[in-house]
């Protein structure tokens, strides 16, 4: 789930930086006063590495829970910003980015023992 939600950002981003006409909302719509270019390479820099903290436990690897749980917020608050230039995306991605928080906190431990054997 968290891979699949680093291909949506990755995804969202590079569409805010080929074609920024296709989102709904203007500069004026945004939380945050910065600009769809900004925007897109902060959702293409959050996709990637949202991707490899997913790849990471994947792995098992016990340090790409804790950056998964940080970037899963930062997801959250980073798409709640946005929703005025893309409602119906971020409301997707918030809700995707809460299943893979709930998913983290309380089964993070049995992720990280199933994919070490």
């Amino acid at each position: 789930m968290l891979v699949l939600l680093g291909g949506a950002h990755l995804t969202v981003g590079s569409l805010a930086l080929v074609r920024p006409e296709a989102l709904e909302g203007s500069r004026s719509d945004l939380l945050l006063g910065v600009g769809l270019t900004t925007l897109g390479w902060i959702h293409v820099v959050l996709g990637v590495v949202l991707m490899v903290a997913g790849g990471g436990l994947m792995l098992g690897q016990v340090w790409a829970r804790g950056i998964a749980i940080v970037l899963a917020c930062a997801a959250l608050l980073i798409n709640f910003a946005f929703a005025g230039a893309y409602p119906i995306w971020s409301v997707a991605a918030i809700g995707l980015a809460a299943v893979v928080l709930y998913a983290l906190v309380a089964h993070g431990a049995e992720l990280t023992r199933a994919y070490r054997h």
